[in-house]
C-alpha cells in the first residue's frame, strides 16, 4: 500500500507493542502501511530492548504494572507505579496514561480523585509531563457491560475528568479515544472548547470506525473543524499470535478511513453487532493539509512541548532502518 501523502514522519500516537518478541511483525506491517513512529504503552520490562533495537522510533508512555493489582494493596500498587514511572522518566518518556474506564475503576478502585493517585498526578506535573486518559468506553458497553450501579454513569465520569481538567489547566493533557466518546461529538467540542490544553487521540479501530462510520458527515466536519487538536493513532494492540495479518487488518481500516472515500465492509468483525448487523466501514476523504497535520504535524508540535523529538526515527527511517 503507497505512503500516505505526508511530508515528513507518519506518527502512530497511541498503540500497545507489548513485547520486544512481537516487533518484527509489528515493524513489518507498519513499513507496509507507511507508519514509521509511535507512542506505545509497553511493560517496562520490555521497554530497554526495543528501544536499543528501533532507537528513535518509539517513545513510551507511562504506564503501571496492571497485573500487580490483584497481588497488591493499594499503596504497594502506587509506590510501584512511582517506581516505574521514574523509571520510564529515566529513558525518555514524557508522558503518563491513567486509564480510567468504568471497569478499570471498580477493578482498581482508583480514580482521577483518589488521594493515592493524585500522588501519581502530581509526580508526573512536576516533571512537566504530559497527562493522557482513558475516559469512558462504548455507548453499547454502557447499555450492555456497565449497567450494574458499582460502574457509575457516564455522566459522572466525564464530571469527574472535567474537575481534573480544570484542575490542571495549564497541563498538557490527551484525551484517548475521542475523549472516548465519538458517539457524543457536540460534548466533544464543548470540552476541547472549554479546555485549550485539551487534545484528543483519534485511536481504537473498531469503536471508532463504528462510530465515524455511522455519522460520517458530522465527523468528517468535526475533524476538520479541529485539525488542529487531533493525533492520529490506532490503539494497535500486540499479543503472541497476531501476527503481520491482524495487524495490517487494524491499520488498513484506519487508512480506509481518514484518507480514502471507501464505502464498504470492514475486514474485523465487530463484536459488539450481531453478524447479520455488522456496520459498513465508510471513509471520510479528509482532504490533504488536514492528513499532514493529524498524522505528522500535530503529534510533533504538542510532543515538542515536553522536550520529545523525532530527529533519531527520521535518520532510521531515511536508512531504510525497519
Amino acid at each position: 500500500m503507497a505512503r500516505p501523502a505526508v511530508r515528513g514522519l507518519v506518527i502512530d500516537a497511541h498503540c500497545h507493542l507489548f513485547a520486544a518478541r512481537h516487533a518484527e511483525d509489528w515493524f513489518a506491517a507498519a513499513a507496509h502501511y507507511g507508519i514509521d513512529a509511535f507512542s506505545t504503552m509497553t511493560p517496562l520490562e520490555e521497554a530497554l530492548v526495543l528501544q536499543r533495537r528501533y532507537p528513535g522510533r518509539l517513545n513510551f508512555i507511562v504506564v503501571p504494572a496492571w497485573q500487580k493489582m490483584a497481588d497488591a494493596n493499594k499503596e504497594a500498587f502506587i509506590d510501584d507505579w512511582l517506581r516505574r514511572l521514574e523509571a520510564f522518566y529515566n529513558i525518555g518518556s514524557r508522558i503518563i496514561k491513567f486509564h480510567q474506564a468504568p471497569q478499570t475503576l471498580v477493578r482498581s478502585g482508583l480514580s482521577l480523585e483518589s488521594p493515592l493517585l493524585q500522588k501519581v498526578i502530581r509526580e508526573a506535573v512536576a516533571r512537566d509531563m504530559i497527562i493522557m486518559t482513558h475516559m469512558g468506553d462504548p455507548d453499547t458497553w454502557y447499555a450492555a457491560k456497565y449497567t450494574d450501579a458499582k460502574y457509575g454513569t457516564r455522566e459522572q465520569h466525564y464530571a469527574m475528568w472535567e474537575a481534573a481538567l480544570t484542575e490542571y489547566r495549564d497541563r498538557p493533557w490527551l484525551g484517548a479515544h475521542m475523549g472516548g466518546n465519538p458517539e457524543n461529538l457536540p460534548r466533544l467540542q464543548s470540552l476541547l472548547d472549554r479546555f485549550p490544553n485539551l487534545y484528543l487521540d483519534l485511536s481504537a479501530t473498531r469503536w471508532i470506525a463504528r462510530e465515524v462510520s455511522a455519522r460520517r458527515d458530522e465527523a468528517k466536519a468535526f475533524v476538520i473543524k479541529n485539525q488542529d487538536r487531533l493525533l492520529w493513532g490506532s490503539d494497535q494492540v500486540s499479543q503472541d499470535g497476531r501476527g503481520f495479518d491482524f495487524l495490517a487488518s487494524r491499520w488498513w481500516v484506519h487508512r480506509k478511513l481518514w484518507e480514502t472515500d471507501y464505502s464498504g465492509p470492514s475486514p474485523i468483525f465487530d463484536p459488539d453487532l450481531p453478524a447479520d448487523r455488522q456496520p459498513e466501514l465508510r471513509g471520510l476523504a479528509l482532504p490533504a493539509d488536514v492528513l499532514q497535520k493529524i498524522y505528522h504535524d500535530n503529534a510533533v508540535k504538542f510532543l515538542a512541548r515536553v522536550g520529545i523529538r523525532f530527529e533519531e526515527a527520521e535518520a532510521a527511517v531515511a536508512a531504510g532502518s525497519t
